[in-house]
């Protein structure tokens, strides 16, 4: 065998892009995103965006936070800049209007001077029997469970590609995997993420780009806790029930998961500890199933 022939193989192979960098190095080394410029959508609430933001800065990435109101989403760059001593930007945008996200990530883009890791994190669910469910309910589930998703990934495309790097996480949930009475049109939904992350990944991993999914169970938020501890209404007792049932029969682990545990999976993916993990969406749901 030729020289020649040697280095073909070893570029047919990618033996050219192993991350050698990684050997000698510590796990908790291979984490940091000291750097790093990440953005992150459906940021300003008091769930899962802010958990995600609070990782990725942790870890010491600079974040563009991105969110329906703005006053909101300052206030989380505000105490994620004071808190973790990085660069923050706060955005106003309704991502489910395509060139308000576009125009938002390349303002993030231009305000943090460069884009590594986007993380599509928007949710909009109407629950429900299906035959229940007016138009205008399917289609701001299918939205803002699946299209606003696509719509992200879109918008950071326009910078990774040509850069020829980056990472796009995307947050689906476990109810993609399984069957759910109620939600019907958000579970089908969520399948969809899980399957438009595994073909963009497809797509677009040979020309440096990644694209993960991190898929949540039941987290607990403040919505939660309330109707939980003190259901006011019908829809409130009915929400309580079916969390209850789920927790106790279908989540191994037998409770609720703080937003925090998701964020922590979705850390992980944006750093070179996760570098040969591709396409995939990782369960953070206590073992939740369905038989």
């Amino acid at each position: 065998m030729s020289d020649n022939d040697e280095q073909d193989w070893a570029q047919i192979l990618g033996f050219d892009r192993l991350p050698e960098h990684i050997i000698d190095k510590r796990v908790t080394e291979l984490m940091d995103l000291s750097g790093k410029k990440a953005f992150v959508t459906g940021a300003g609430g008091d769930g899962l965006g802010r958990a995600i933001a609070n990782r990725l800065a942790g870890l010491g990435a600079d974040v563009a936070l991105i969110g329906r109101t703005l006053e909101k989403v300052e206030r989380r760059a505000g105490e994620i800049e004071a808190r973790w001593g990085v660069k923050t930007v706060a955005l106003r945008a309704d991502m489910s209007d395509w060139d308000q996200v576009h125009g938002a990530v390349r303002e993030a883009h231009e305000a943090l001077g460069g884009l590594d890791i986007m993380v599509n994190n928007p949710v909009m669910v109407a629950s429900g029997p299906f035959e229940r469910h007016t138009k205008e309910e399917i289609d701001y589930t299918v939205m803002g469970s699946l299209t606003m998703m696509m719509y992200g990934a879109h918008a950071a495309l326009e910078f990774l590609l040509p850069q020829g790097s980056g990472k796009i996480i995307n947050i689906g949930s476990v109810g993609g995997r399984i069957q759910q009475r109620g939600l019907v049109v958000y579970n089908s939904c969520k399948a969809g993420v899980i399957g438009f992350t595994r073909n963009l990944a497809h797509e677009v991993a040979l020309r440096g780009v990644n694209v993960l999914g991190v898929a949540p169970g039941i987290m607990l938020k403040d919505e939660m806790r309330r109707y939980v501890l003190d259901p006011r209404t019908d829809a409130d007792r009915h929400g309580r029930d079916a969390v209850a049932e789920a927790i106790t029969q279908q989540v191994q682990l037998g409770r609720a998961s703080l937003p925090e545990e998701a964020a922590n999976m979705v850390a992980f993916l944006a750093t070179d500890a996760a570098s040969y993990l591709c396409g995939q969406t990782i369960d953070v749901a206590g073992g939740q199933w369905m038989g």
